[in-house]
């Protein structure tokens, strides 16, 4: 009988590491920093596709850039406060030919919109990500030099 108490402690005290390393083990491998991958950068070939003048150099890193008949799509993302990253966006994309029609921000998002001579031009929208501080950025603008649709 004694040497089944004993048996029982032995177990025990081998248990409880083993049910704390699991919890750690476990703990670690929900932490949100992990659900989110690193996110890399266009290759220089997407990067050429977009609008002259356009660079989000010092907002974020590209990650995507599409072009169709009328339009580009740019995503990247960013570790910048959302209300600052609207006015860089704004400006950036000034520089390429657009002009401002507006930002609007609530909590974890902001819009920033476009125009291309009086008609609507583009949007971009920056969102919290959920992944150490950094939003994701979609940017959408109309190709300056596209034929427009009738």
């Amino acid at each position: 009988m004694v040497e089944r108490r004993f048996r029982r402690r032995q177990l025990l005290l081998l248990a409880i590491p083993v049910v704390v390393l699991a919890f750690v083990v476990s703990f670690r491998a929900l932490d949100p920093k992990n659900l989110c991958p690193a996110p890399s950068a266009a290759p220089q070939s997407e990067l050429a596709l977009m609008p002259a003048g356009l660079s989000l150099e010092g907002i974020g890193t590209v990650t995507d850039v599409r072009k169709d008949e009328r339009y580009f799509r740019v995503k990247a993302f960013t570790t910048k406060p959302l209300d600052h990253v609207g006015v860089l966006i704004q400006e950036a994309v000034i520089a390429a030919g657009y002009r401002p029609a507006g930002i609007d921000t609530e909590g974890t998002e902001t819009q920033v919109f476009f125009l291309r001579g009086s008609f609507a031009g583009g949007q971009a929208t920056v969102r919290w990500a959920g992944c150490d501080g950094r939003s994701d950025i979609d940017l959408v603008l109309l190709d300056r030099n596209a034929v427009p649709s009738r």
